[in-house]
């Protein structure tokens, strides 16, 4: 299922569009461990490299992954990892 979020960050003049798949993981992740999802989003939108995160809050040491591929793996039956792809095309 994908859903779209619209943030609203004040480092960014423009909103910026977040696609979401659940239960899929990317490749090419360096992981953090932010506390909130929000945090993820914001290292993210301010990494070039960066295309998309991969959430996993029940992992509290290493929640946040970094992606700079938008290719994801195998779907996964875990229910636990939010797949989020950034689109950079609103960001001024």
């Amino acid at each position: 299922m994908l859903l779209m979020l619209m943030l609203f960050l004040p480092a960014v003049l423009d909103s910026v569009c977040w696609t979401q798949e659940n239960d899929v993981h990317g490749f090419g992740r360096i992981s953090y461990g932010f506390a909130t999802v929000y945090q993820c989003q914001s290292a993210c939108i301010n990494d070039s490299a960066c295309v998309a995160i991969d959430w996993e809050p029940s992992n509290t040491e290493q929640s946040c992954w970094i992606l700079t591929s938008t290719a994801v793996g195998d779907a996964m039956n875990t229910g636990v990892i939010a797949h989020y792809e950034l689109n950079r095309a609103n960001i001024s």
